[in-house]
């Protein structure tokens, strides 16, 4: 994914797993609260998570089972 797709599964993530909101409102001002106030409070936190930069895998990484 992009940097922009990774931050929409952060926003995701944190403003609608495991919650409801009773009016279409108070879901958009959820994820306006998201991208104006908690993205810059917490973005030491999330640019790890938000970067382009890829994991190199190596076979020593996983292992292949055979049926």
């Amino acid at each position: 994914m992009n940097p922009i797709e990774r931050l929409w599964a952060v926003m995701h993530q944190r403003v609608t797993h495991n919650r409801h909101y009773p009016t279409r409102k108070q879901f958009a001002d959820a994820i306006l609260v998201f991208f104006r106030d908690t993205v810059p409070r917490e973005w030491q936190t999330f640019r790890e998570q938000v970067s382009d930069n890829f994991r190199i895998i190596t076979h020593q990484d996983f292992r292949i089972l055979e049926g």
